[in-house]
């Protein structure tokens, strides 16, 4: 394992590395995967080019030391191997929890909840095509204020179909900050946690899925992404890039500190209320979202992230 190519693709030095993100600051992982769908929205083809167009006007720049344009940042991705391992499945992630929105949609529900928004485009990019949707968007304070900056700047302004709560998942409760912003318990929801649940204690968790079910009409839907148990136990024999990746998220101040096998992770879905529909991992992903118009895989996707949907009873 070289937990230094991480390191180097986030731009941080060795004094850095050894400090954790402080209170204030916006989160890197955050930043870090804005970056990377900024780079595969530019793909020349486009069956494999990233839905999300805002992206590289929402994080211009930032701790990842990649080009913008795209064919010098794929040199770079495709000769670092683990470095950037996580390329890949950003872009095939993108596109499925894209789908899922649009799946949503189409089964009724009128709200969107962005868990862990980070710099989450959607609410900006399905106004058009899906004006009856609204979005809330939940995250850490700082990153919320900056987000909300970098729109206005983006956009000029924020549609009036998207609201903004800043949370500490660990610390504060979706009951506390959501119903003031508008949401309403009574409407079929989908609920979006991409790059969450891995950085949220057991207590944070249940208290999400909770609020999820009690909180939302029957039928609603929750889309979330998680680990290997194994990673979380640091049993990397196997897994690509995950010590190196491990290692890196930690020393940025970003732990993963949840994980579950597939068997527990429906298992958990079904005790808070929810019936998995599905858990797709590195080959459905890549048969769907990472197989560009020549039949070829674009990549590897890293084998250790899963992604579940599942549905409220």
């Amino acid at each position: 394992m070289r937990p230094a190519l991480l390191l180097a693709g986030l731009g941080l030095c060795a004094a850095q590395a050894a400090l954790a993100v402080k209170p204030g600051e916006v989160s890197g992982t955050a930043e870090a995967v804005c970056r990377y769908r900024a780079i595969a929205a530019q793909h020349p083809d486009a069956k494999l080019r990233n839905p999300d167009h805002l992206a590289g006007r929402l994080c211009p720049g930032g701790r990842m030391q990649l080009p913008n344009d795209y064919a010098e940042a794929r040199r770079y991705i495709d000769n670092s191997g683990e470095q950037y391992a996580p390329y890949f499945y950003v872009n095939a992630r993108t596109h499925y929890f894209d789908e899922a929105v649009r799946r949503a949609a189409a089964d009724g529900a009128t709200q969107i909840v962005v868990l862990g928004a980070g710099f989450d485009s959607r609410a900006y990019r399905f106004r058009q095509s899906h004006p009856q949707l609204r979005f809330f968007e939940v995250d850490l304070p700082a990153t919320i204020e900056a987000k909300q900056k970098r729109v206005a700047a983006a956009l000029g302004a924020a549609p009036d179909t998207v609201r903004y709560s800043p949370i500490d998942f660990n610390t504060q409760k979706l009951e506390d900050v959501l119903p003031a912003l508008g949401y309403d318990p009574k409407q079929k929801s989908l609920f979006l946690l991409e790059g969450v649940v891995m950085y949220v204690n057991a207590a944070g968790n249940d208290a999400t899925f909770r609020f999820m079910l009690r909180h939302a009409a029957p039928g609603s839907t929750v889309v979330y992404d998680y680990l290997l148990k194994r990673v979380i136990d640091g049993k990397f024999d196997g897994l690509w890039a995950a010590g190196s990746i491990s290692l890196g998220v930690a020393v940025i101040g970003e732990p993963y500190v949840t994980g579950w096998t597939p068997a527990g992770a429906a298992a958990y879905a079904k005790k808070h209320g929810f019936q998995v529909i599905e858990d797709v991992g590195a080959k459905e992903l890549t048969v769907r979202h990472l197989t560009g118009s020549d039949g070829k895989p674009d990549g590897r996707i890293i084998e250790w992230h899963r992604i579940i949907e599942a549905k409220s009873r």
